[in-house]
């Protein structure tokens, strides 16, 4: 007996269909679920998602049951050997044993935890607990065993995702067509939007659609599919920018500075970038122009935004990005292809790295020159996003320097494995509790820095591990992409997400998404990985 047996396949169909179920769930309506508007969709996401994710696993046995049973009926158990066969130690990828090392590290987390009961629900924080990241762990394996990659997920995952960038931007000119804030504060109205909830969260489930939408735009010839990821990456742009968040800006800086290192190996790779950088220089000039048009009928934007359009030659550097992408796409129809420039090479990339590496340098020395040789004023309006304080990032450099200075106060196996999962709120009110409600009438149960959550929360071990887990899938969808370019898509969708994290938390609302997303990748990655493997 052996895989392409016909119970085999059947069962692998099965398999296939079930999960199939399960990703359009996670990827087009878990995004949109709601009940009772804002007040309680933190409650209702994470209910709809622990419910997908056991529904699938019960689903998946059910179907495994039967087919054994069937198997040791007709055929002794031989189909069943040759699955198991297959279920060896060196059929693990590294992303596997990322997310083993990553369950690991999470489950002696929240067992050697003082507050077991608490970090194994995140019932005091987000919810994610180790109960959550036990679900990530089954649905892993369980998507990238059975599920079959289609791009339609994606279209899918888009399509969902123009619905709430819609929802959010027409939030943003004060009409809202379902009624989700209705009954809101006002100092709630401007911080909820779409349906995703908080406006940090909801720029960051955007930029995981920007991402994906910006390269697929610049991936595709199909004319209908162009233009159907060019409505896309217009619509989550406009939205990212919208979002009145400055997490955005994060996601914007790596999708746009790390894509050259993906387009520069041809001058058309150069005219979609040259185009993409108008397009949203030009959503910028045209949201200050409806801003101070109609200030009565639009939320206000504070932060970033206002230094980017504050910039008195916007428009001039609009109309030049436009006139410089005319001009290379007049002398892309020009060229004879066998002219060097029309030709494929990777010396765009290696230009464009070395501007990213002194880009970065300078930044280095800008913040060395702020915060080391006090040279504050000399940065203008940048300046309060260069020095930190307590101040910084609306009181996250204050909630990062208790978190950090808790952590060094914890004993060796608390600092190898943290406090446990989502109890970094605990943790803050055990140890400032009265400073906090003194200075901020309020207590901090995030760090608002998901890497540094987990870093306090799972220990140096457990940030390794799922910083591993991003790293080893991505560098799996690299390696495939030359056979599946779908996958430089979802690798820069998860970029962007990463991104923004550095300012943002993470809460069974998007990080579920993401990771299936990873998932998603992953499988595709292995299906181009598995098909060049000889027979």
């Amino acid at each position: 007996m052996n895989e392409n047996s016909g119970l085999i396949v059947s069962w692998k169909r099965a398999n296939e269909i079930i999960t199939g179920f399960f990703i359009v769930a996670i990827l087009a309506i878990f995004p949109l679920v709601f009940y009772d508007y804002y007040f309680d969709i933190l409650d209702v996401k994470y209910m709809f998602y622990y419910g997908s994710v056991i529904l699938f696993t019960v689903v998946i046995l059910i179907t495994a049951f039967i087919y054994m049973y069937i198997d040791a009926r007709d055929y002794q158990w031989e189909n069943s050997r040759c699955i198991f066969k297959q279920l060896q130690r060196k059929s693990l990828r590294r992303s596997d044993w990322a997310m083993i090392f990553f369950m690991i590290a999470v489950s002696i987390s929240t067992f050697q935890s003082d507050y077991f009961y608490e970090s194994f629900w995140g019932n005091e924080g987000r919810y994610t607990g180790m109960f959550l990241v036990l679900l990530y762990f089954v649905s892993f394996f369980s998507v990238t065993r059975f599920l079959k990659f289609k791009r339609w997920y994606l279209d899918m995952f888009l399509a969902a995702g123009m619905i709430a960038c819609l929802i959010g931007i027409l939030q943003f000119f004060e009409i809202d067509p379902i009624g989700f804030k209705v009954g809101l504060s006002w100092d709630d109205y401007r911080i909820f939007a779409s349906t995703i909830g908080n406006i940090n969260t909801y720029t960051s489930y955007i930029a995981l659609v920007s991402g994906m939408s910006v390269v697929l735009f610049a991936q595709e010839k199909n004319v209908y599919r162009k233009i159907w990821y060019t409505i896309c990456a217009t619509i989550s742009l406009f939205a990212l920018i919208t979002g009145i968040s400055d997490n955005a800006y994060l996601a914007l800086i790596a999708l746009f500075g790390l894509l050259p290192l993906y387009l520069f190996n041809s001058i058309k790779g150069i005219k979609k970038y040259m185009f993409l950088m108008a397009l949203l220089f030009s959503e910028f000039q045209l949201i200050d122009i409806i801003i101070s048009k109609f200030p009565e009928h639009v939320l206000e934007i504070t932060g970033l935004f206002n230094i980017v359009v504050g910039y008195d030659k916007l428009l001039y550097v609009v109309v030049g990005l436009w006139a410089l992408t005319i001009f290379i796409h007049i002398l892309d129809i020009k060229l004879i292809k066998e002219n060097c420039l029309q030709k494929k090479s990777n010396l765009g990339r290696w230009i464009w790295l070395a501007v990213l590496i002194g880009g970065i340098l300078c930044v280095g020395y800008i913040l060395f020159d702020v915060n080391v040789n006090g040279n504050v004023d000399r940065y203008g309006s940048l300046k309060n996003y260069l020095f930190f304080d307590d101040e910084w990032g609306t009181h996250r450099g204050y909630i990062w320097r208790i978190g950090i200075e808790s952590y060094q106060k914890f004993p060796l196996i608390h600092k190898i494995f943290g406090h446990g999962p989502d109890t970094f709120g605990i943790i803050t009110v055990n140890n400032y509790y009265d400073e906090m409600l003194s200075r901020y009438y309020e207590k901090f149960d995030s760090a608002h820095n998901e890497y540094l959550q987990y870093f306090i929360t799972i220990g140096v071990v457990g940030l390794a591990a799922y910083l591993s887990l991003l790293f080893n899938a991505i560098k799996e969808m690299v390696h495939g992409a030359s056979e599946n370019p779908l996958l430089v898509a979802i690798s820069f969708s998860i970029i962007c997400y990463g991104a923004q994290a550095v300012v943002n938390i993470s809460v069974p609302i998007v990080a579920p998404i993401m990771l299936t997303l990873l998932m998603v990748g992953v499988t595709a990655a292995r299906e181009v990985a598995d098909k060049d493997k000889p027979v």
